[in-house]
């Protein structure tokens, strides 16, 4: 069966390498940002110092999301490649949805509800 283009296949496609592209980046801004940047000394203090931020709020909850949807992509795109039985696909879809949806959803809270210790943050 060929999906062509009308289905969001070339969207898709498009998207799991840019996204990829940009996780990659971040990853490494991550990386050296917790790692680098300070010796190598991370502390919940410095976590929590950074992430009390609005900028670092934004930064991390981009992050997330992109994974998030990377990833969850990635697996749905998976499922439709190879779990030929309908009704099969429909629940892995489902699960994947299901499980991409908690984890945004608490990912997200956890970000944004955070407060620094003392006080500080949002």
């Amino acid at each position: 069966m060929d999906r062509g283009i009308g289905s969001g296949g070339a969207f898709a496609w498009f998207f799991q390498r840019i996204s990829g592209v940009f996780l990659l980046i971040a990853l490494l801004a991550h990386f050296w940002v917790l790692h680098y940047s300070n010796n190598g000394d991370v502390t919940f203090n410095l976590v929590a110092q950074r992430l009390s931020t609005p900028l670092w709020k934004t930064i991390d909850l981009t992050f997330l999301v992109m994974a998030i949807i990377h990833g969850f992509y990635g697996f749905l795109m998976v499922i439709r490649d190879y779990v030929h039985n309908h009704n099969l696909r429909l629940v892995l879809v489902s699960l994947v949805w299901t499980v991409g949806i908690i984890v945004g959803v608490l990912g997200t809270l956890t970000i944004i509800a955070f407060k620094a210790p003392g006080g500080g943050g949002l």
